[in-house]
């Protein structure tokens, strides 16, 4: 018996919509990288006096396995819209460069950059994601990903889950 499968791009004309339905339960595995990565990055540069990660393992970060959890999360959030990204790489790239300017974007053009960042893998070989995530872009994009959504759920979610 054949199961029906959910693809995980969603074509862009859907995609608004689809980020739209996600409520603040569905965004705690980003919030919860998120915090792990800011911590890790922290204490890197806190206690081991590594500012420039670019040479440094994910494991001295303390992030090793880390590229899986961020693909699990994204995936199953289903945060990747289907559209034509080698034409989009170019536009995509210019954040890479000032991660900054992530926030405040659209859920759309944020779900771009991501669709562009993991595919990205093709082009410039297996360890561009770990680089993306040493530079901190990917902790960048995750934070402006989590501010453009129903930032009301998100709080509520929080706020009673620290009361109860």
């Amino acid at each position: 018996m054949l199961k029906d499968q959910t693809p995980l791009f969603i074509p862009i004309g859907n995609f608004s919509d689809h980020c739209n339905s996600l409520d603040g339960r569905k965004l705690l595995p980003l919030i919860n990288l998120i915090q792990e990565m800011e911590l890790r990055f922290y204490k890197t540069e806190k206690f081991l006096g590594i500012h420039d990660l670019s040479d440094t393992t994910l494991n001295t970060i303390g992030l090793n396995g880390i590229h899986v959890k961020i693909l699990d999360a994204v995936l199953k959030l289903r945060l990747v819209p289907l559209f034509d990204w080698l034409s989009w790489k170019t536009e995509a790239e210019r954040y890479y460069q000032d991660p900054s300017l992530l926030r405040g974007l659209d859920t759309v053009t944020l779900g771009k950059i991501m669709t562009v960042l993991l595919r990205s893998q093709t082009i410039y070989g297996p360890t561009f994601l770990e680089s993306k995530i040493k530079d901190k872009f990917v902790l960048f994009l995750l934070k402006a990903i989590v501010h453009s959504l129903d930032q009301t759920n998100i709080s509520g979610y929080l706020t009673s889950d620290i009361v109860d």
